[in-house]
């Protein structure tokens, strides 16, 4: 019996730490319209150097958004000004959230105008002997922007930080950095199996060939060029179609290959009008000297 009435006490005197530490319902907010300035908690934590380390979660859901609202924020009081705050969204709705002292006292501003919204607020503090649990009452939600007055705002940013392979609807994102859109098995840093739409793709290539205008650059002969392509059915340094379609194709290397070329067409193109000027010259010649001659036969 002594032994019994001995871990009761235990069990009651952890349960009364975890409840010093862990606080539930501590506010609520709803609203059947869309507020006019953003939702503003106003705690009752005090806005002193080192007075508390806590994390309060706000948990309801956003109407206008689709989505259930998980909003988990930290923060510490350090030098008077907010020392590494953040918040990690786990519901999908991600609002702009401000920290600022009003009146020496904490509050958090919600600044997002939604629609109907439902949220109750709650938080964890352990740790700091200077946590009172009376800093945890009192606290009210209100429709009010922050007040001109208010001091040391930030707006707090968002860290969400995952470990392992991410699975999302129709893809992933794994532990070695490869994701996936379309499929779960990712063998690039982006793998998609269908369809992409941009206005504007940038490759980063090396190599480009302006050495096809370089003096030392030798061009094909046109025979040599017609019995490659005769044999091969493609051009040389172009990979054949059943490569590519087994293979795949480099955007940014098809790029180079086909400038190339280009290049190599323009050369043949001005070697090809160089060699018509010179023929024209001969015929101009040429249809001079039998005009001379005509004239000499009369």
């Amino acid at each position: 019996m002594k032994k019994l009435f001995v871990c009761l006490c235990l069990v009651f005197v952890a349960f009364s730490a975890h409840a010093q530490n862990y606080y539930e319902n501590i506010a609520s907010y709803s609203i059947n319209g869309t507020p006019a300035n953003g939702v503003k908690i106003k705690t009752n934590m005090p806005f002193t150097d080192g007075s508390h380390m806590m994390t309060v979660i706000i948990e309801g859901f956003a109407y206008n958004s689709k989505a259930p609202i998980g909003l988990m924020l930290t923060y510490y009081i350090y030098n008077n000004n907010f020392y590494l705050p953040s918040i990690s969204s786990y519901g999908g709705f991600t609002p702009v959230v401000k920290l600022a002292n009003e009146g020496g006292k904490v509050v958090i501003l919600i600044a997002n105008r939604e629609y109907y919204i439902r949220f109750t607020v709650r938080a964890f503090a352990k740790g700091l002997p200077a946590e009172v649990p009376a800093n945890f009452a009192g606290w009210t939600v209100v429709d009010e922007a922050l007040l001109a007055t208010a001091t040391s705002q930030i707006e707090v940013p968002y860290v969400n930080r995952f470990a392992g392979d991410v699975y999302l609807q129709g893809g992933i994102w794994n532990k070695d950095g490869n994701v996936g859109i379309g499929t779960t098995t990712p063998q690039a840093k982006l793998a998609v199996n269908g369809d992409v739409f941009a206005k504007k793709v940038k490759v980063t290539a090396t190599g480009w060939p302006d050495y096809v205008f370089e003096p030392s650059f030798t061009l094909p002969a046109l025979p040599e060029l017609e019995s490659y392509i005769r044999q091969h059915k493609h051009l040389p340094e172009i990979p054949a179609a059943a490569e590519v379609e087994k293979e795949g194709q480099d955007v940014g290397e098809m790029n180079k290959k086909l400038l190339q070329k280009v290049e190599e067409l323009t050369l043949y193109i001005i070697d090809q009008h160089k060699q018509l000027k010179n023929q024209d010259e001969i015929l101009a010649k040429l249809q001079q000297e039998i005009a001379e001659l005509k004239k000499q036969s009369h």
